[in-house]
């Protein structure tokens, strides 16, 4: 059991660490939203003393009524109700101002943190992102992050009006009838920890159902995504995912209700308490009237502040547990945007050019995060600028990881990879990415239009040049199947926005057309063809050719008919490079290039 000294130390410690989200977010929306916390800064002190105001008033406004009498004058009486018709009016004036500021600053912060999440994920590593345990933080830390902001202002703001309502009420109260001190502190107390606790355990019910939630929007876009319900009709997954899916939602409602039945049992024991406890007192100042001691005024006012007393610490406590538990979630997007796995930039700049790079790869080891064995273990191989080369192996030989070192997706765990000479870590990021043009075996389906495609691939230079996109669809022989859709170039494709959807084959067309509308002097093609036929995939390639004249190309690929083209091919396996020559030296050698050759062609000779 957890001593009392332990669990005092590790209730000051959660504290102190929400003390500082808090104060990290708060600078945070000072920064961003500085006048407008400055308004509502002076709403909320407004409306902190607008109750205990209008309760003054109002006793004055009785006793005056009283002492006047019947038939007496009404100055007095006059003064207070125009006194408390502007309080009630400033009081309701006051509200919607208040409203205002704050869907002004949720609105603000919604925009800017939301943009900041998108713009930092940009710069953490693949490795990073790819991670399933960081994918958790990811989602926190996105999930209504500048809402979190907004409502840890409001709630602080609402702390503070009710706790400035409530101590100048109690104030108030204190001089009618001082026992109130023995009714509302001794429960106010005990049930503000309470809704501390409440909201501490609905942030970890909360965190520890990231993943959770992640599979429940997995099934449900797997029920309803354009790409995924053909197969599962056709398996008749529907049963099985919806029931997989009622099931973690179940989960999620069970956990929920325990939560919401102590909420319910333990407010109803905090203010039955203190009910009694007013209602005790206010027979209290009612004798106190008939005995003399107390005023009619006293007992008024007594009334309606007791009754807006109670309101107040009511609010004061539910807003102060809700600004912790924002803090907690706060702190994931405060940890998001603390992480730095950002593969760190080179200094040197690369000049630009026309010509083909030259690439060279130097024992080069590498590793995924938790593997057992080296995916790549002491590549070597160079190209020459302007040379086809081709990278051929089984699969899981290594081809593809090489083709994203190469982006510098991720850095080898020992080796180096030249460019021109120069290691790649030693490039500025920029310019080794507008230097080299990647079609990787997933490419991307741009949902847009059939224009932006392909202008994506030099969107800075492009976007804006509608001919240019053509000329480059043109080169690459895809402008008859551009000119074939419903709107030319403005087709928007997709199935989640456009009413168009293209083949694989012909996606595959656009992403390899994206490639060559950049400037680059050497193309990365992993599996370019894979969703064409033999046929097609000859004719792309020797237009291909064609096209990249001059350039540097690096082709992974498992069809023969375009390996044999290539000017060199590198042979992998298990990691290693085992041959490397053209297809005429690598047959004549019969190694494993061209047994590999032989099986290919035994099973698809159509395709050789």
């Amino acid at each position: 059991m957890t001593s009392p000294r332990r669990r005092v130390g590790a209730t000051t410690r959660e504290l102190r660490e929400q003390a500082s989200t808090a104060a990290w977010g708060i600078q945070f929306v000072w920064r961003e939203c500085r006048g407008l916390v400055i308004g509502s800064i002076g709403v909320m002190v407004v409306r902190g003393f607008l109750p205990a105001a209008l309760a003054v008033v109002v006793k004055e406004l009785v006793d005056a009524v009283i002492e006047v009498g019947p038939g007496g004058g009404a100055s007095d009486v006059s003064f207070w109700l125009v006194t408390a018709f502007v309080l009630a009016l400033l009081e309701g004036l006051s509200f919607f101002a208040d409203r205002y500021l704050v869907d002004r600053v949720r609105d603000e912060l919604d925009l800017r943190v939301s943009g900041d999440v998108l713009k930092h994920a940009g710069t953490l590593s693949l490795e990073f992102l790819e991670d399933p345990t960081r994918r958790d933080l990811i989602d926190r830390a996105k999930t209504d992050a500048g809402q979190r902001l907004a409502s840890l202002l409001s709630d602080l703001r609402m702390t503070m009006t009710m706790g400035i309502q409530a101590a100048s009420l109690l104030a108030v109260l204190i001089y009618i009838e001082p026992f109130v001190l023995l009714v509302i502190p001794p429960v106010s107390i005990p049930f503000l920890l309470f809704q501390w606790r409440l909201a501490k355990q609905r942030y970890q019910a909360e965190h520890r159902r990231v993943t959770k939630r992640r599979w429940s929007q997995y099934y449900s876009d797997l029920m309803m995504g354009p790409y995924s319900v053909p197969e599962t009709r056709i398996l008749d997954l529907g049963p099985l995912l919806v029931r997989r899916y009622q099931e973690l939602l179940a989960g999620f409602r069970d956990r929920d209700r325990v939560l919401h039945r102590k909420n319910f049992t333990g407010s109803s024991l905090a203010t039955f308490l203190v009910v009694a406890g007013l209602y005790a007192l206010f027979a209290r100042v009612t004798f106190g009237v008939i005995q003399g001691t107390a005023t009619v005024g006293d007992l008024a006012i007594f009334t309606g502040a007791a009754s807006r007393l109670r309101t107040a610490v009511d609010g004061a406590i539910r807003a102060a547990s809700s600004a912790a538990e924002q803090t907690m979630f706060i702190a994931n997007l405060r940890e998001f945007l603390g992480v730095r796995t950002t593969m760190p930039s080179g200094g040197r700049s690369l000049p630009l050019r026309s010509g083909g790079a030259a690439l060279s790869v130097r024992d080069v080891h590498f590793s995924y995060a938790g593997g057992t064995h080296p995916v790549l273990d002491g590549v070597s191989f160079d190209v020459q600028p302007g040379e086809i080369v081709a990278l051929v192996g089984e699969n899981g030989a290594g081809k593809t990881t090489l083709a994203k070192l190469i982006a510098r997706l991720y850095d080898p765990d020992a080796g180096q990879i030249q460019l021109d000479g120069v290691d790649i870590r030693e490039i500025v990021t920029e310019d080794l990415h507008a230097t080299v043009s990647f079609v990787l075996q997933t490419f991307a389906r741009y949902e847009g239009t059939a224009s932006e495609n392909i202008g994506f691939g030099n969107w800075r230079e492009l976007l804006d040049r509608p001919g240019e996109i053509q000329r480059v669809a043109r080169e690459a022989g895809v402008e008859p199947m551009i000119q074939e859709l419903p709107d030319g170039y403005d087709t928007v494709l997709g199935r989640l926005f456009g009413t168009v959807s293209l083949s694989g084959g012909q996606w595959q067309q656009l992403a390899l057309t994206r490639a060559l509308a950049r400037n680059a002097s050497l193309i990365v093609l992993d599996e370019p063809t894979a969703n064409l036929d033999a046929r097609a995939e000859y004719n792309l390639f020797q237009r291909f050719k064609s096209l990249a004249a001059g350039r540097t190309a690096l082709i992974v690929s498992h069809r023969f008919s375009t390996i044999a083209m290539a000017d060199k091919i590198v042979v992998l396996a298990e990691g290693r490079v085992v041959e490397v020559g053209s297809h005429d030296e690598l047959m004549r050698a019969q190694g494993s290039y061209a047994a590999l050759y032989g099986l290919h062609r035994s099973h698809f000779p159509e395709e050789i």
